[in-house]
């Protein structure tokens, strides 16, 4: 007898997306039902909205080809922003929505800038601009406050409830990573996918076929500065309070941990990564000046034993559970 042809993992991993997407909203759910302590609940919001910033990452370093050190401006802009707009006396929405616009149009231009800059000179010129605007924010005191530290930031509001507790700004980040998740489900089934990845891997040929690699990484460079400069409005509104420090380079390296340590072939992978970056020093308290060094061997292992991040395991254990035993 032939044996039946069995559909290869990627192919069964494209199809299970939505799949995965309402496993992941249940975990996320199951774990806030299970979750009881207040210093708990506060872990798994910042594990939620670093899984947003790391997300608008990804869609720049994994799928754009770009390595971009300025997500934290982006998310720094983006809090500024809302907190200013607040202050101007806007509703929630409108300063979510006008620092996300900001943070897109920051990256549009940056992005133009440094057109014709590759790889390593476009990440200097990234790491300048969070140089530079973080000295910008913390002299600007009509923008930022007095040092660049503003506090009093209102609470989120939606649908004119003030979400006060960490509890009730738990379902709002949750809400809206689930629609970033479910966005980057589109994009990964959509036919730009393909076109990223010709221009990420062979931008030379992809450019000879007629795929307009520059302005696809100028997207996704916008799309994930965006998602850099929402994760920071909401960060803002719900911690009531924003200072240069708060989006500084350690953050930054620490969103490239989360992305390598999830996995660049899959989104679901920042899930993994942020949760690892939120969690480990929680559980190793004790241990918090050793944290450079743990990460490091943590990198290390996942890079020798699963190169394309833990996502990728699961996506390997897929696979095997739908072969089929030839006879």
């Amino acid at each position: 007898m032939t044996a039946t042809r069995t559909p290869p993992a990627r192919a069964l991993y494209r199809r299970g997306q939505y799949w995965i997407l309402l496993g992941a909203l249940a975990l996320v759910f199951g774990l806030s039902r299970l979750t009881t302590s207040g210093s708990a609940v506060n872990l798994l919001d910042l594990w939620l909205a670093y899984s947003i910033a790391a997300l608008g990452f990804y869609w720049i370093f994994a799928l754009g080809g770009r390595f971009a050190f300025c997500q934290t401006f982006m998310m720094a802009l983006g809090g500024y922003t809302a907190a200013w707009l607040g202050r101007q006396g806007a509703p929630f929405g409108v300063g979510v929505l006008g620092a996300t616009v900001a943070a897109a149009l920051a990256a549009a231009l940056i992005g133009l800038l440094l057109w014709r800059a590759e790889h390593l000179y476009f990440a200097l010129g990234t790491l300048a601009v969070t140089e530079i605007g973080l000295v910008v924010f913390g002299r600007t005191n009509a923008f930022t406050g007095t040092n660049g530290n503003v506090t009093g930031v209102d609470y989120p509001e939606v649908f004119g409830i003030q979400l006060r507790s960490d509890g009730e700004v738990f379902w709002l980040l949750a809400a809206v990573l689930a629609i970033l998740l479910l966005l980057a489900v589109f994009l990964d089934r959509s036919p730009v996918s393909r076109d990223l990845a010709a221009g990420r891997e062979l931008p030379m040929v992809a450019r000879g076929a007629g795929v307009a690699v520059g302005r696809l990484r100028l997207g996704m460079f916008v799309l994930g500065s965006a998602a850099g400069g929402l994760s920071g409005a909401l960060i803002t509104h719900w911690q009531g309070f924003i200072g240069v420090d708060s989006f500084g380079l350690d953050l930054g390296i620490g969103l490239f941990l989360m992305v390598l340590l999830g996995g660049v072939t899959s989104h679901w992978g920042v899930l993994i990564g942020a949760g690892f970056y939120v969690a480990i020093p929680e559980l190793l308290s004790g241990a918090r000046q050793y944290m450079p060094i743990l990460y490091g061997a943590i990198l290390l292992v996942v890079i020798l034993a699963a190169p394309g991040g833990l996502a990728e395991l699961g996506r390997r254990a897929a696979g095997l559970v739908g072969k089929e035993p030839r006879s």
